[in-house]
């Protein structure tokens, strides 16, 4: 069965539900479908494990526009005294989607050395295939919370687990040096080919999947590794730096 980010009875689910509280503009509904590449609409969340063992999650920074087209910024080092991962890049981004439309991530992965390797979080165990970690696109809508939607896979907050959609399988795969060049996820709003925090694909509940499309608030992609989606993954700061670049984000 395919792993998904809601899966396991243990989430990081302090990274998701902090995305809620952090992503605090009010979005804005577009007429053009896709989003603008400009880096300040594109916020850089991370999460730092404290010397003392608190997790902090925060907006790192936003990303720098590139010249010639795209958004970037500087993966984190995972293998510092506090180490540090990635979780999302996301655009506040309001709009109404069908299932007809299409998202679409041009990325590139640059490396300061063909040994430049990468660091999942370690909390999402390693089975095969799934280190040292993966991004994916993502989205977050905006529907109402209700007692139904406090599962046991998200600890019974008061959030709604179908709120929170990750493209599955499709995602890029971290390898040493860096993509090489540009990779392009492009993923039909199928929901056969989306699931949920709680690990259930759209097509389990398609009434929801489409009300999910219909009320979307923020747009991106996350990062992760082993079980989960978006617990976060890094550089080792002893092999090197890395640039993650978001070269084209479309939606048709």
């Amino acid at each position: 069965m395919e792993k998904s980010y809601g899966s396991k009875a243990k989430l990081t689910l302090l990274s998701t539900l902090a995305v809620v509280a952090l992503l605090s503009l009010t979005g804005v509904a577009y007429a053009d479908p896709s989003p603008q590449m400009v880096g300040s609409q594109w916020a850089v969340y991370e999460q730092t494990t404290l010397p003392n063992g608190s997790l902090l999650f925060y907006v790192a920074a936003h990303a720098t526009t590139i010249s010639t087209g795209g958004v970037e910024f500087q993966m984190p080092d995972a293998t510092s005294s506090s180490p540090t991962y990635v979780n999302y890049l996301l655009n506040t981004y309001a709009t109404s989607l069908v299932e007809g439309n299409t998202i679409a991530a041009t990325i590139n992965v640059v490396t300061s050395s063909s040994a430049t390797t990468f660091v999942g979080n370690p909390d999402g165990g390693c089975p095969a295939g799934t280190c040292p970690g993966a991004v994916r696109l993502f989205f977050q809508s905006s529907l109402a919370v209700t007692n139904a939607a406090l599962s046991n896979c998200i600890g019974g907050f008061g959030t709604n687990e179908n709120n929170y959609w990750w493209s599955n399988p499709t995602s890029y795969t971290f390898v040493a040096g860096g993509s090489g060049g540009t990779i392009t996820l492009s993923v039909p709003l199928n929901p056969a080919d989306w699931s949920n925090i709680c690990g259930q694909f759209g097509s389990s509940n398609i009434p929801v999947f489409n009300s999910a499309l219909a009320n979307i608030k923020y747009i991106g992609l996350s990062f992760g590794s082993g079980y989960y989606f978006a617990n976060g993954l890094g550089v080792d700061g002893s092999t090197g730096t890395a640039t993650f670049q978001l070269v084209t984000y479309t939606i048709s």
